[in-house]
């Protein structure tokens, strides 16, 4: 299990706790309209359903060496003119959007496809003009040389 699903689960127990839990749980229409009003997950391979993504799309994995900090982003099968990045401080946008490669009815849908947006926090600030985005075979290679990696003492007076 995930770090997001193991904190909807904790704020889900903390509404148990409380008795306006049981009352939303009743006022539901039905059961699948209580989990999705409550988790931010839908059902795989249910017809017609958007895919699980939810708003840690698309996954991304963040790294800090002492010369530089590196954004990876996973979007397979979304093409570089789909997808557009913009920094400002210590946030990254990455938003994007994707058709359906195929038209007819839909039996099962469990790839991402439509419009998606991601605000991402920096571990440091950096200017746009800084960045260097790279994509290829469906990953999204953000990365800037860090301005802070460096301790220097200050004198004390």
């Amino acid at each position: 299990m995930d770090m997001n699903k193991m904190l909807q689960w904790m704020d889900l127990a903390k509404k148990y706790q409380s008795n306006d839990f049981w009352n939303g749980i009743f006022e539901q229409p039905s059961f699948d309209e209580f989990m999705k009003s409550n988790f931010d997950f839908g059902q795989p391979g249910e017809a017609n359903s958007e895919p699980v993504r939810g708003k840690n799309f698309p996954p991304t994995d963040i790294y800090m060496t002492d010369e530089e900090v590196v954004i990876i982003a996973d979007l397979p099968g979304y093409l570089k003119e789909d997808i557009q990045l913009s920094v400002s401080g210590i946030k990254i946008l990455i938003k994007g959007s994707k058709k359906d490669l195929m038209k007819g009815e839909l039996v099962q849908k469990e790839r991402n496809s439509g419009d998606f947006e991601r605000i991402i926090q920096l571990p440091e600030p950096v200017l746009p003009n800084q960045v260097r985005a790279k994509f290829s075979n469906g990953l999204l290679i953000v990365s800037y040389k860090r301005q802070y990696s460096n301790e220097e003492q200050v004198p004390i007076e």
